[in-house]
């Protein structure tokens, strides 16, 4: 594959998010951050294509109106050698543009959740109730469907987080309740509990009663014992990983806060708590790595976002810049 192609190949939404970061970042602070842009951009080869992808973007664009704008560019009768000469910089403009287009529609409504039965964009919660009276609420960009047959009641959950509250009001229904994620499946035992996939991980909380974490290689229409399913009680959470079922430990009591839009946290990594509140804001919050790992403690409210950057600049050695709509940074006090 020669250099030029493996330009056009696509890089991640989170790489293009930082390469977006990065250019915002240099074109108001300058020089004081060229050093950290180059280890950035050393770090990983999609960091680097992404870059020249959003250069290039920025040439061609620029480059476009000088010959007579965009828009005529296109609308304007040309010769074929003319057409030729521009065509190649028109579709690139237009590839890098929906691909950008594309991760900023991302950002409010996810991807993953386009064809989901049920599911919810940033910012946005949802409760809905299943056809056996089971309640559940979907948090931010979450994405579910709904797979009820004659054996079973299953939830595939694709993405984000759902907090279940099963229904106990028919004596006749035998078939088990099972969430089903890539990682594995978790039988319920007559019980409210969360289930959330970050990272390749699906993360079980039990509030009440229990519930059973089985492997993905475990039958999702039987609830009887696999190899290294374990049964998880209230109050207890676990994860599993492609590795199969990880031990139960005590559960942050406060889990299920964001059902009424509060975030509770006590020693949280601010770059944990970032992430939770990049669920519900629509553009880009960018963290200086250099700040991840501060602990935050109290309680944040999730649908003010401004009102909780307020607070975390309030209470810990950070700085909180805003470029528009669009991008918030979050820095220490003495970077300029």
């Amino acid at each position: 594959m020669t250099a030029a192609a493996a330009d056009d190949q696509p890089v991640s939404r989170r790489v293009l998010d930082e390469a977006i970061a990065w250019q915002l970042r240099l074109d108001s602070h300058g020089e004081s951050h060229r050093q950290a842009h180059a280890t950035w951009l050393a770090a990983d080869p999609d960091h680097a294509r992404a870059w020249r992808q959003l250069a290039r973007l920025d040439a061609d664009l620029f480059a476009l109106p000088a010959q007579a704008g965009v828009r005529e560019a296109l609308a304007r009768p040309r010769s074929k050698a003319r057409w030729k000469s521009t065509a190649a910089p028109l579709a690139l403009c237009l590839a890098l543009g929906l691909g950008l287009g594309a991760a900023m529609l991302d950002r409010f409504q996810p991807v993953t959740g386009l064809l989901a039965d049920y599911s919810t964009g940033t910012g946005e919660r949802r409760t809905v109730m299943l056809p056996d009276n089971t309640v559940i609420v979907l948090n931010a960009r979450t994405a579910v469907d709904v797979e009820f047959d004659a054996n079973t009641r299953a939830i595939r959950l694709q993405a984000g987080e759902i907090h279940i509250q099963t229904a106990h009001g028919d004596p006749e229904e035998k078939r088990p309740f099972v969430v089903v994620t890539e990682e594995g499946n978790l039988h319920a035992l007559g019980t409210r509990f969360l289930v959330q996939r970050k990272d390749e991980a699906t993360r079980l909380t039990v509030i009440e009663s229990a519930v059973l974490a089985r492997p993905a290689p475990c039958p999702v229409e039987r609830a009887s014992l696999c190899p290294n399913a374990r049964r998880v009680e209230a109050g207890q959470q676990l994860d599993i990983a492609p590795g199969g079922v990880g031990g139960a430990r005590p559960a942050d009591p406060q889990a299920d806060a964001w059902r009424d839009g509060m975030l509770v946290l006590d020693g949280e990594p601010l770059a944990d708590v970032v992430a939770q509140l990049g669920r519900y804001r629509p553009g880009l919050l960018y963290l200086a790595p250099e700040l991840a790992e501060l602990r935050v403690t109290g309680t944040l409210p999730l649908d003010d976002g401004d009102r909780a950057l307020a607070a975390l600049a309030a209470s810990l050695p950070v700085r909180i810049v805003k470029h528009g709509n669009w991008l918030v940074r979050i820095e220490g006090q003495g970077e300029r």
